[in-house]
């Protein structure tokens, strides 16, 4: 039985634009703050960067 509705967002380098990977989160959590408050900042390694960059993401759509 779900607990939850999670959206899947896909995680991109902000400066090559290469994707990193995927994510899944709720839109907002029982505090009242919303995926954008905790993914801001986030940083991930770049294979084409060969560093850690800030990321960006973009939301997915999946059908069930």
């Amino acid at each position: 039985m779900p607990r939850g509705k999670r959206t899947v967002f896909a995680v991109f380098c902000s400066k090559s634009g290469n994707r990193l990977g995927s994510i899944r989160l709720h839109k907002q959590d029982k505090q009242g703050k919303g995926w954008k408050e905790h993914v801001e900042g986030m940083k991930k390694y770049c294979k084409k960067c060969k560093s850690r960059e800030v990321v960006k993401f973009k939301e997915e759509r999946h059908s069930k």
